[in-house]
Protein backbone atom coordinates (compact mmCIF):
# COMPACT_ATOMS: atom_id res chain seq x y z
CA UNK A 1 0.00 0.00 0.00
CA UNK A 2 1.60 3.43 -0.88
CA UNK A 3 0.28 5.08 2.67
CA UNK A 4 2.77 1.66 4.24
CA UNK A 5 5.45 2.49 1.61
CA UNK A 6 5.51 6.40 2.32
CA UNK A 7 5.22 5.94 6.09
CA UNK A 8 7.93 3.70 8.10
CA UNK A 9 5.67 4.58 11.08
CA UNK A 10 2.76 2.86 9.50
CA UNK A 11 4.41 -0.07 7.18
CA UNK A 12 6.66 -1.90 9.37
CA UNK A 13 9.08 0.12 11.62
CA UNK A 14 10.81 -3.08 13.42
CA UNK A 15 8.47 -3.06 15.91
CA UNK A 16 7.65 -6.97 15.64
CA UNK A 17 3.80 -6.17 14.06
CA UNK A 18 2.34 -9.05 12.04
CA UNK A 19 1.04 -8.76 8.69
CA UNK A 20 -2.78 -8.12 10.23
CA UNK A 21 -1.77 -5.80 12.53
CA UNK A 22 0.13 -3.27 9.71
CA UNK A 23 -3.48 -4.17 7.63
CA UNK A 24 -5.46 -2.95 10.76
CA UNK A 25 -2.97 0.17 11.31
CA UNK A 26 -3.15 1.35 7.46
CA UNK A 27 -7.03 0.62 8.00
CA UNK A 28 -7.33 3.25 10.22
CA UNK A 29 -5.35 5.74 8.78
CA UNK A 30 -7.50 5.37 5.69
CA UNK A 31 -10.13 5.87 7.82
CA UNK A 32 -8.86 9.04 9.77
CA UNK A 33 -7.95 10.57 6.59
CA UNK A 34 -11.50 10.22 4.98
CA UNK A 35 -12.82 11.95 9.12
CA UNK A 36 -10.15 14.57 8.69
CA UNK A 37 -11.52 15.44 5.18
CA UNK A 38 -15.18 15.39 5.87
CA UNK A 39 -14.51 17.81 8.94
CA UNK A 40 -12.23 20.08 7.16
CA UNK A 41 -13.15 19.97 3.59
CA UNK A 42 -10.99 23.20 2.55
CA UNK A 43 -7.65 21.97 3.76
CA UNK A 44 -4.87 24.48 2.94
CA UNK A 45 -1.33 22.86 4.50
CA UNK A 46 -0.26 20.12 6.99
CA UNK A 47 -1.42 23.00 9.72
CA UNK A 48 -5.09 22.80 8.70
CA UNK A 49 -4.54 19.16 9.43
CA UNK A 50 -3.26 19.58 12.47
CA UNK A 51 -5.79 21.71 13.78
CA UNK A 52 -8.30 19.02 12.55
CA UNK A 53 -6.88 16.62 14.38
CA UNK A 54 -6.93 18.48 17.20
CA UNK A 55 -10.44 19.95 17.47
CA UNK A 56 -11.33 15.90 16.74
CA UNK A 57 -9.50 15.04 20.59
CA UNK A 58 -6.12 13.33 19.33
CA UNK A 59 -3.17 13.94 21.25
CA UNK A 60 0.77 13.49 20.62
CA UNK A 61 0.41 10.32 23.08
CA UNK A 62 -2.82 8.72 21.20
CA UNK A 63 -0.77 9.38 17.92
CA UNK A 64 2.09 7.46 19.12
CA UNK A 65 -0.04 5.04 20.68
CA UNK A 66 -1.73 4.48 17.78
CA UNK A 67 0.03 4.71 14.50
CA UNK A 68 3.80 5.69 15.82
CA UNK A 69 4.22 9.25 15.23
CA UNK A 70 6.14 11.19 17.42
CA UNK A 71 3.85 13.84 17.87
CA UNK A 72 -0.04 15.41 15.71
CA UNK A 73 2.50 17.56 13.63
CA UNK A 74 4.35 14.85 12.36
CA UNK A 75 1.02 12.72 11.46
CA UNK A 76 -0.45 15.80 10.41
CA UNK A 77 2.27 16.24 7.74
CA UNK A 78 2.10 12.86 6.23
CA UNK A 79 -1.47 13.01 5.95
CA UNK A 80 -1.63 16.24 4.03
CA UNK A 81 0.41 14.44 2.14
CA UNK A 82 -1.69 11.19 1.74
CA UNK A 83 -4.19 13.74 1.00
CA UNK A 84 -2.90 15.27 -1.86
CA UNK A 85 -1.31 12.22 -3.63
CA UNK A 86 -4.98 10.54 -3.52
CA UNK A 87 -6.68 13.91 -5.00
CA UNK A 88 -4.15 13.61 -7.76
CA UNK A 89 -4.99 9.81 -8.82
CA UNK A 90 -8.70 10.46 -8.10
CA UNK A 91 -10.56 10.66 -11.88
CA UNK A 92 -12.78 14.01 -11.85
CA UNK A 93 -16.30 13.69 -10.03
CA UNK A 94 -19.23 13.66 -12.16
CA UNK A 95 -20.09 17.27 -13.16
CA UNK A 96 -23.58 18.19 -11.29
CA UNK A 97 -25.87 20.21 -13.42
CA UNK A 98 -26.75 23.34 -11.94
CA UNK A 99 -30.28 24.89 -13.20
CA UNK A 100 -30.07 28.07 -15.09
CA UNK A 101 -32.73 29.71 -12.63
CA UNK A 102 -30.49 28.39 -10.20
CA UNK A 103 -27.65 30.20 -11.64
CA UNK A 104 -29.24 33.61 -12.25
CA UNK A 105 -30.72 33.75 -8.37
CA UNK A 106 -27.19 32.92 -7.09
CA UNK A 107 -25.99 35.44 -9.20
CA UNK A 108 -28.49 37.83 -8.45
CA UNK A 109 -27.65 37.61 -4.85
CA UNK A 110 -24.18 37.64 -4.92
CA UNK A 111 -24.17 41.25 -6.72
CA UNK A 112 -27.15 42.48 -3.99
CA UNK A 113 -24.60 41.58 -1.39
CA UNK A 114 -22.15 43.54 -3.24
CA UNK A 115 -24.09 46.25 -3.64
CA UNK A 116 -25.15 46.05 -0.12
CA UNK A 117 -22.05 46.28 0.87
CA UNK A 118 -21.50 49.78 -0.24
CA UNK A 119 -24.52 50.61 1.64
CA UNK A 120 -23.00 52.01 4.61
CA UNK A 121 -19.63 53.80 2.71
CA UNK A 122 -22.72 55.88 0.47
CA UNK A 123 -24.82 57.09 3.27
CA UNK A 124 -21.42 58.29 5.12
CA UNK A 125 -20.79 60.06 1.61
CA UNK A 126 -24.34 61.00 1.42
CA UNK A 127 -24.02 62.99 4.78
CA UNK A 128 -20.69 64.69 4.17
CA UNK A 129 -21.95 66.06 0.86
CA UNK A 130 -25.50 67.11 2.18
CA UNK A 131 -25.28 67.60 5.80
CA UNK A 132 -21.14 68.20 5.78
CA UNK A 133 -21.06 65.75 8.65
CA UNK A 134 -20.20 62.36 9.00
CA UNK A 135 -18.29 60.04 11.87
CA UNK A 136 -14.98 61.57 11.03
CA UNK A 137 -15.45 64.35 8.43
CA UNK A 138 -12.89 67.14 8.78
CA UNK A 139 -15.39 70.13 7.62
CA UNK A 140 -16.48 72.35 10.32
CA UNK A 141 -12.84 71.95 12.22
CA UNK A 142 -9.85 74.07 11.96
CA UNK A 143 -7.24 72.73 10.27
CA UNK A 144 -4.83 71.81 12.96
CA UNK A 145 -7.76 69.91 14.29
CA UNK A 146 -8.53 68.63 11.05
CA UNK A 147 -5.43 67.56 11.00
CA UNK A 148 -5.68 65.68 14.20
CA UNK A 149 -8.48 63.82 13.19
CA UNK A 150 -7.01 62.33 9.46
CA UNK A 151 -4.02 61.09 11.29
CA UNK A 152 -6.32 59.41 13.74
CA UNK A 153 -8.46 57.84 11.10
CA UNK A 154 -5.37 56.21 9.51
CA UNK A 155 -3.89 55.24 12.44
CA UNK A 156 -7.62 53.86 13.51
CA UNK A 157 -7.44 51.53 10.27
CA UNK A 158 -3.63 50.90 10.61
CA UNK A 159 -4.38 49.19 14.49
CA UNK A 160 -7.94 47.37 13.14
CA UNK A 161 -7.17 46.95 9.55
CA UNK A 162 -5.20 43.37 10.17
CA UNK A 163 -7.65 42.56 13.02
CA UNK A 164 -10.72 42.65 11.02
CA UNK A 165 -9.43 40.91 7.74
CA UNK A 166 -8.21 37.79 10.22
CA UNK A 167 -11.64 37.66 12.09
CA UNK A 168 -12.91 37.84 8.78
CA UNK A 169 -11.15 34.66 7.76
CA UNK A 170 -10.90 32.86 10.95
CA UNK A 171 -15.30 33.28 11.17
CA UNK A 172 -15.32 31.29 7.86
CA UNK A 173 -12.83 28.85 8.48
CA UNK A 174 -14.88 27.87 11.58
CA UNK A 175 -18.32 28.20 9.65
CA UNK A 176 -17.10 25.50 6.98
CA UNK A 177 -15.60 23.64 9.97
CA UNK A 178 -19.22 23.46 11.44
CA UNK A 179 -17.34 24.98 14.95
CA UNK A 180 -20.56 27.06 15.42
CA UNK A 181 -19.65 26.52 18.93
CA UNK A 182 -16.34 28.09 18.64
CA UNK A 183 -17.67 31.45 16.92
CA UNK A 184 -18.26 33.82 18.99
CA UNK A 185 -15.66 33.57 21.98
CA UNK A 186 -13.00 33.16 18.91
CA UNK A 187 -14.42 36.17 16.92
CA UNK A 188 -14.56 38.97 20.57
CA UNK A 189 -11.30 37.38 21.59
CA UNK A 190 -9.96 38.91 18.30
CA UNK A 191 -11.88 42.00 18.86
CA UNK A 192 -10.25 42.34 22.30
CA UNK A 193 -6.96 42.29 20.54
CA UNK A 194 -7.59 44.74 18.63
CA UNK A 195 -8.94 47.07 20.99
CA UNK A 196 -5.74 46.34 23.67
CA UNK A 197 -3.73 46.85 20.18
CA UNK A 198 -5.42 50.22 19.71
CA UNK A 199 -4.90 51.17 23.37
CA UNK A 200 -1.25 50.05 23.29
CA UNK A 201 -0.22 52.14 20.37
CA UNK A 202 -2.67 55.15 21.77
CA UNK A 203 -0.23 55.54 24.89
CA UNK A 204 2.43 55.32 22.74
CA UNK A 205 1.13 58.29 21.19
CA UNK A 206 0.99 59.86 23.97
CA UNK A 207 3.97 58.90 25.38
CA UNK A 208 5.91 59.91 22.15
CA UNK A 209 4.42 63.26 21.71
CA UNK A 210 5.77 63.90 25.42
CA UNK A 211 9.20 62.71 24.56
CA UNK A 212 9.10 64.19 20.70
CA UNK A 213 7.19 66.92 20.85
CA UNK A 214 5.46 67.44 17.24
CA UNK A 215 1.89 68.58 17.83
CA UNK A 216 0.26 70.40 20.71
CA UNK A 217 -0.77 68.44 23.37
CA UNK A 218 -4.43 69.09 22.86
CA UNK A 219 -4.00 68.27 18.90
CA UNK A 220 -2.50 65.10 20.45
CA UNK A 221 -5.18 64.12 22.84
CA UNK A 222 -7.88 64.85 19.98
CA UNK A 223 -6.02 62.52 17.67
CA UNK A 224 -6.17 59.88 20.48
CA UNK A 225 -9.72 60.13 21.06
CA UNK A 226 -10.77 59.69 17.38
CA UNK A 227 -8.17 56.87 17.66
CA UNK A 228 -9.53 55.25 19.99
CA UNK A 229 -13.59 55.73 18.99
CA UNK A 230 -13.21 55.44 15.12
CA UNK A 231 -11.33 51.95 16.29
CA UNK A 232 -13.87 50.75 18.05
CA UNK A 233 -16.26 51.83 15.24
CA UNK A 234 -13.89 49.67 12.67
CA UNK A 235 -14.16 46.35 14.79
CA UNK A 236 -17.67 46.59 15.86
CA UNK A 237 -18.91 47.40 12.13
CA UNK A 238 -17.17 44.02 10.87
CA UNK A 239 -19.20 41.85 13.20
CA UNK A 240 -22.25 42.78 11.36
CA UNK A 241 -20.00 42.11 7.79
CA UNK A 242 -19.07 38.96 8.34
CA UNK A 243 -22.64 37.94 9.68
CA UNK A 244 -24.39 39.94 6.39
CA UNK A 245 -26.27 42.24 8.10
CA UNK A 246 -25.22 45.41 5.67
CA UNK A 247 -29.13 46.85 6.16
CA UNK A 248 -28.47 46.71 9.87
CA UNK A 249 -25.48 48.28 9.74
CA UNK A 250 -26.84 51.10 7.28
CA UNK A 251 -29.48 51.78 9.37
CA UNK A 252 -27.00 52.23 12.29
CA UNK A 253 -24.75 54.24 10.07
CA UNK A 254 -27.26 56.60 9.29
CA UNK A 255 -28.69 56.78 12.80
CA UNK A 256 -25.20 57.73 14.51
CA UNK A 257 -24.98 60.74 11.87
CA UNK A 258 -28.25 62.03 12.59
CA UNK A 259 -27.21 61.70 16.50
CA UNK A 260 -24.09 64.04 15.37
CA UNK A 261 -25.79 66.37 13.13
CA UNK A 262 -28.27 66.75 15.80
CA UNK A 263 -26.00 67.72 18.51
CA UNK A 264 -24.06 70.15 16.36
CA UNK A 265 -26.55 72.12 15.43
CA UNK A 266 -28.07 72.46 18.79
CA UNK A 267 -24.86 73.53 19.90
CA UNK A 268 -22.47 70.90 20.83
CA UNK A 269 -18.77 71.22 19.19
CA UNK A 270 -18.85 69.04 16.32
CA UNK A 271 -15.85 67.24 18.04
CA UNK A 272 -17.69 66.35 20.77
CA UNK A 273 -21.28 65.68 18.96
CA UNK A 274 -19.17 63.37 16.43
CA UNK A 275 -17.59 61.38 19.58
CA UNK A 276 -20.91 60.50 20.83
CA UNK A 277 -22.35 59.23 17.49
CA UNK A 278 -19.41 56.85 17.07
CA UNK A 279 -19.37 55.71 20.63
CA UNK A 280 -23.31 55.15 20.35
CA UNK A 281 -22.60 53.40 16.48
CA UNK A 282 -20.03 51.09 18.33
CA UNK A 283 -22.50 50.31 21.16
CA UNK A 284 -25.15 49.39 18.58
CA UNK A 285 -23.26 47.55 16.06
CA UNK A 286 -21.61 45.78 18.86
CA UNK A 287 -24.78 44.74 20.85
CA UNK A 288 -26.16 44.12 17.52
CA UNK A 289 -23.33 41.40 16.99
CA UNK A 290 -23.67 39.70 20.16
CA UNK A 291 -27.76 38.84 19.49
CA UNK A 292 -27.34 37.67 15.83
CA UNK A 293 -23.96 35.43 17.08
CA UNK A 294 -25.99 34.39 20.27
CA UNK A 295 -28.83 32.98 18.01
CA UNK A 296 -26.56 31.47 15.79
CA UNK A 297 -24.96 29.64 18.50
CA UNK A 298 -28.29 28.70 20.28
CA UNK A 299 -28.21 25.00 21.79
CA UNK A 300 -24.91 24.54 21.79
CA UNK A 301 -22.42 24.11 24.75
CA UNK A 302 -20.72 27.39 25.88
CA UNK A 303 -17.30 26.78 25.61
CA UNK A 304 -16.18 28.61 29.04
CA UNK A 305 -12.35 29.75 27.63
CA UNK A 306 -11.68 26.32 25.88
CA UNK A 307 -10.87 25.97 22.17
CA UNK A 308 -11.31 22.67 20.60
CA UNK A 309 -9.06 24.15 18.01
CA UNK A 310 -6.11 25.53 18.52
CA UNK A 311 -5.89 29.59 18.26
CA UNK A 312 -2.00 29.16 17.29
CA UNK A 313 -3.37 27.20 14.26
CA UNK A 314 -6.64 29.78 13.46
CA UNK A 315 -3.49 32.48 14.02
CA UNK A 316 -1.71 30.86 11.45
CA UNK A 317 -4.67 30.35 9.20
CA UNK A 318 -5.44 33.77 8.99
CA UNK A 319 -1.84 35.54 9.32
CA UNK A 320 -1.64 36.41 5.98
CA UNK A 321 -5.18 38.17 5.74
CA UNK A 322 -4.03 39.85 8.47
CA UNK A 323 -1.01 41.43 7.05
CA UNK A 324 -3.10 42.03 3.86
CA UNK A 325 -5.80 44.52 5.90
CA UNK A 326 -2.76 46.21 7.17
CA UNK A 327 -0.74 46.74 3.99
CA UNK A 328 -4.32 47.62 2.13
CA UNK A 329 -4.91 50.72 4.47
CA UNK A 330 -1.15 51.95 4.22
CA UNK A 331 -1.37 51.70 0.61
CA UNK A 332 -4.77 53.64 0.64
CA UNK A 333 -3.02 56.39 2.59
CA UNK A 334 0.32 56.71 1.64
CA UNK A 335 -0.03 59.16 -1.37
CA UNK A 336 -2.10 61.08 1.78
CA UNK A 337 0.80 61.45 4.11
CA UNK A 338 3.10 62.21 0.97
CA UNK A 339 0.48 65.31 0.32
CA UNK A 340 0.17 66.08 3.54
CA UNK A 341 3.96 66.21 4.90
CA UNK A 342 5.26 67.73 1.76
CA UNK A 343 7.41 71.05 2.72
CA UNK A 344 6.94 72.86 -0.58
CA UNK A 345 5.80 75.75 1.35
CA UNK A 346 5.73 77.00 5.27
CA UNK A 347 4.25 74.15 7.69
CA UNK A 348 3.26 74.78 11.38
CA UNK A 349 3.90 70.96 12.03
CA UNK A 350 5.63 68.37 9.76
CA UNK A 351 2.37 67.01 8.72
CA UNK A 352 -0.55 69.65 7.96
CA UNK A 353 -3.72 68.60 6.65
CA UNK A 354 -4.82 69.90 3.06
CA UNK A 355 -8.57 69.83 2.60
CA UNK A 356 -8.62 70.25 -1.34
CA UNK A 357 -6.19 67.05 -1.31
CA UNK A 358 -8.57 64.95 0.51
CA UNK A 359 -11.65 66.26 -1.16
CA UNK A 360 -10.33 64.97 -4.52
CA UNK A 361 -9.52 61.76 -3.14
CA UNK A 362 -12.93 61.11 -1.20
CA UNK A 363 -14.48 61.63 -4.42
CA UNK A 364 -12.55 58.88 -6.16
CA UNK A 365 -13.40 56.80 -3.99
CA UNK A 366 -17.12 57.07 -4.49
CA UNK A 367 -15.57 55.51 -7.75
CA UNK A 368 -14.46 52.51 -6.19
CA UNK A 369 -18.12 51.60 -5.01
CA UNK A 370 -19.20 50.08 -7.97
CA UNK A 371 -16.18 47.76 -9.13
CA UNK A 372 -16.21 46.47 -5.28
CA UNK A 373 -19.72 45.98 -5.06
CA UNK A 374 -19.31 43.09 -8.61
CA UNK A 375 -16.09 41.80 -6.88
CA UNK A 376 -17.27 39.17 -5.22
CA UNK A 377 -19.75 37.61 -8.05
CA UNK A 378 -17.22 38.07 -10.66
CA UNK A 379 -14.34 35.93 -8.41
CA UNK A 380 -17.45 33.62 -8.20
CA UNK A 381 -18.13 33.34 -11.93
CA UNK A 382 -14.00 32.17 -12.27
CA UNK A 383 -13.98 29.82 -9.99
CA UNK A 384 -17.03 28.35 -11.16
CA UNK A 385 -16.38 28.33 -15.02
CA UNK A 386 -12.42 26.92 -13.79
CA UNK A 387 -14.55 24.26 -11.86
CA UNK A 388 -16.83 23.40 -14.94
CA UNK A 389 -13.35 23.44 -16.91
CA UNK A 390 -12.02 20.64 -15.01
CA UNK A 391 -15.17 18.31 -15.84
CA UNK A 392 -15.16 19.27 -19.42
CA UNK A 393 -11.37 18.99 -19.82
CA UNK A 394 -9.31 15.52 -19.26
CA UNK A 395 -6.01 16.41 -17.40
CA UNK A 396 -3.80 15.35 -20.32
CA UNK A 397 -5.24 18.42 -22.76
CA UNK A 398 -2.97 20.86 -20.60
CA UNK A 399 -2.27 23.36 -23.33
CA UNK A 400 -6.85 23.33 -23.94
CA UNK A 401 -7.42 23.74 -20.29
CA UNK A 402 -4.74 26.44 -19.71
CA UNK A 403 -6.13 28.22 -22.98
CA UNK A 404 -9.63 27.98 -21.56
CA UNK A 405 -8.29 29.06 -18.17
CA UNK A 406 -6.55 32.35 -19.34
CA UNK A 407 -9.41 33.20 -21.09
CA UNK A 408 -12.02 32.94 -18.57
CA UNK A 409 -9.49 34.74 -16.28
CA UNK A 410 -9.01 37.38 -18.90
CA UNK A 411 -12.63 37.63 -19.80
CA UNK A 412 -13.45 38.37 -16.58
CA UNK A 413 -10.85 40.89 -16.07
CA UNK A 414 -12.34 43.10 -18.82
CA UNK A 415 -15.71 43.10 -17.70
CA UNK A 416 -14.33 44.59 -14.00
CA UNK A 417 -12.19 46.92 -15.60
CA UNK A 418 -15.45 47.92 -17.93
CA UNK A 419 -17.07 48.03 -14.37
CA UNK A 420 -14.75 50.53 -12.65
CA UNK A 421 -14.14 52.56 -16.07
CA UNK A 422 -18.19 52.98 -15.52
CA UNK A 423 -18.00 54.06 -11.42
CA UNK A 424 -15.19 56.95 -12.63
CA UNK A 425 -17.45 58.32 -15.27
CA UNK A 426 -20.77 58.02 -13.04
CA UNK A 427 -18.42 59.76 -10.71
CA UNK A 428 -17.47 62.45 -12.81
CA UNK A 429 -21.09 62.64 -13.96
CA UNK A 430 -22.53 63.45 -10.45
CA UNK A 431 -20.01 65.84 -10.01
CA UNK A 432 -20.65 68.01 -13.44
CA UNK A 433 -24.60 67.57 -11.74
CA UNK A 434 -23.78 68.74 -8.63
CA UNK A 435 -22.08 71.94 -9.34
CA UNK A 436 -24.32 74.18 -10.18
CA UNK A 437 -26.75 73.15 -6.79
CA UNK A 438 -25.75 76.11 -3.95
CA UNK A 439 -26.43 73.16 -1.44
CA UNK A 440 -23.08 71.26 -3.19
CA UNK A 441 -21.28 74.04 -3.67
CA UNK A 442 -18.47 73.55 -0.98
CA UNK A 443 -18.89 69.42 -1.38
CA UNK A 444 -17.72 68.85 -4.97
CA UNK A 445 -13.69 69.29 -6.04
CA UNK A 446 -13.90 72.15 -8.26
CA UNK A 447 -11.58 75.05 -6.74
CA UNK A 448 -7.78 74.78 -6.72
CA UNK A 449 -6.23 71.97 -6.89
CA UNK A 450 -9.27 69.38 -6.30
CA UNK A 451 -10.03 68.67 -10.12
CA UNK A 452 -6.33 67.65 -10.97
CA UNK A 453 -6.34 65.68 -7.89
CA UNK A 454 -9.62 64.35 -8.81
CA UNK A 455 -9.02 63.15 -12.04
CA UNK A 456 -5.90 61.99 -11.32
CA UNK A 457 -6.47 59.54 -8.77
CA UNK A 458 -10.23 58.86 -9.91
CA UNK A 459 -8.46 57.51 -12.91
CA UNK A 460 -5.64 55.78 -10.98
CA UNK A 461 -8.47 53.69 -9.21
CA UNK A 462 -9.46 51.76 -11.79
CA UNK A 463 -6.33 50.57 -11.90
CA UNK A 464 -6.20 50.15 -8.39
CA UNK A 465 -9.21 47.86 -9.14
CA UNK A 466 -7.50 45.81 -11.33
CA UNK A 467 -4.68 45.00 -8.84
CA UNK A 468 -7.92 44.38 -6.35
CA UNK A 469 -9.33 42.13 -8.49
CA UNK A 470 -6.10 40.26 -8.91
CA UNK A 471 -5.49 40.13 -4.81
CA UNK A 472 -8.73 38.56 -4.42
CA UNK A 473 -8.49 36.43 -6.73
CA UNK A 474 -5.33 35.05 -5.51
CA UNK A 475 -6.89 34.63 -1.74
CA UNK A 476 -9.85 32.36 -3.20
CA UNK A 477 -7.07 30.70 -4.56
CA UNK A 478 -5.37 30.09 -1.39
CA UNK A 479 -2.42 32.05 -2.91
CA UNK A 480 -1.97 34.79 -0.62
CA UNK A 481 2.03 35.18 -0.73
CA UNK A 482 2.26 37.09 -4.47
CA UNK A 483 -0.75 39.56 -3.22
CA UNK A 484 0.96 40.79 -0.32
CA UNK A 485 3.88 41.47 -2.33
CA UNK A 486 2.03 43.23 -5.17
CA UNK A 487 0.74 45.64 -2.11
CA UNK A 488 4.10 45.91 -0.43
CA UNK A 489 6.02 46.96 -3.47
CA UNK A 490 3.15 48.59 -4.59
CA UNK A 491 3.73 51.23 -1.27
CA UNK A 492 7.43 51.36 -2.05
CA UNK A 493 6.57 52.33 -5.39
CA UNK A 494 3.95 54.86 -4.47
CA UNK A 495 5.65 56.73 -1.63
CA UNK A 496 9.33 57.09 -3.95
CA UNK A 497 7.47 58.87 -6.91
CA UNK A 498 4.89 60.50 -4.98
CA UNK A 499 7.88 62.58 -2.77
CA UNK A 500 9.53 62.87 -5.71
CA UNK A 501 7.04 64.22 -7.96
CA UNK A 502 6.02 66.77 -4.81
CA UNK A 503 9.98 68.02 -4.74
CA UNK A 504 10.31 68.46 -7.90
CA UNK A 505 7.20 69.85 -9.42
CA UNK A 506 6.87 71.35 -6.24
CA UNK A 507 3.51 71.22 -5.11
CA UNK A 508 1.69 69.22 -2.73
CA UNK A 509 -0.87 68.08 -5.07
CA UNK A 510 1.78 66.38 -7.34
CA UNK A 511 1.38 63.48 -4.65
CA UNK A 512 -1.00 61.80 -6.40
CA UNK A 513 1.47 61.03 -9.58
CA UNK A 514 3.08 58.70 -7.15
CA UNK A 515 -1.08 56.97 -6.81
CA UNK A 516 -0.35 57.18 -10.53
CA UNK A 517 2.78 55.23 -11.14
CA UNK A 518 2.15 52.87 -8.78
CA UNK A 519 -1.21 51.69 -9.40
CA UNK A 520 -0.22 50.68 -13.02
CA UNK A 521 2.93 48.97 -11.62
CA UNK A 522 0.30 47.16 -9.42
CA UNK A 523 -2.13 46.19 -12.21
CA UNK A 524 0.78 44.90 -14.15
CA UNK A 525 2.66 43.06 -11.86
CA UNK A 526 -0.40 41.49 -9.68
CA UNK A 527 -1.92 40.75 -13.33
CA UNK A 528 1.43 38.77 -13.83
CA UNK A 529 1.21 36.84 -10.41
CA UNK A 530 -1.98 35.59 -11.35
CA UNK A 531 -1.01 34.43 -15.11
CA UNK A 532 2.33 32.33 -12.78
CA UNK A 533 -0.87 31.24 -10.38
CA UNK A 534 -2.30 29.88 -13.36
CA UNK A 535 0.18 28.09 -14.78
CA UNK A 536 0.97 25.82 -11.88
CA UNK A 537 -2.24 24.05 -13.36
CA UNK A 538 -1.61 20.84 -10.79
CA UNK A 539 -2.33 23.01 -7.72
CA UNK A 540 -5.66 25.22 -8.93
CA UNK A 541 -6.83 21.31 -9.52
CA UNK A 542 -6.25 20.16 -6.14
CA UNK A 543 -7.46 23.05 -4.30
CA UNK A 544 -10.94 22.95 -6.56
CA UNK A 545 -11.44 19.70 -5.83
Amino acid sequence: MIIMEKCPELGGGGDGMGSQDLANRALSWERLRTQVQETNPDLQDSLDVAATLESMGWTDRQMEETFGFANVFDAARELFDSIRRQVAQSPMPIRVAIARKTLIWSIIRDIGHGLTFTLPMIVSVAAMITLHISFASYQYFSVPNATAIALATFVSFLTTGGFTQAMTNIYYVLMGMQKVQEIEATVFLVMRWSVVTTLVIAGFLIIGDFVFPIMPESLVLLMVLYTILLSMLWISFTGLYILRREYFLTFITAMAIGVAFTLHRRGMAVQWAQAVAMAVAAFASLATSVVIFRRRTKGFQALRGVFQTRLAQLAHGASPYFVYGILYFVYVYVDRLVAWSSQTTFLPYNIWFRGQYELGMDWSLVALFLPLSVAEVLISTVMRRVESLEHRLDLDRTTDLLAALYKIYFVMLAVFVGVSVLGVLLTHTGVTLLVPIHLFAQSVPVRGVEPFVFTFSSWSYVLFSVAIFNTLLLFTLSHPGPALRVLGVGIGVDLVFGILATQVLNGYQYAVLGLAVSCAFIAIYSTYMVVRVIRRLDYILYRLS
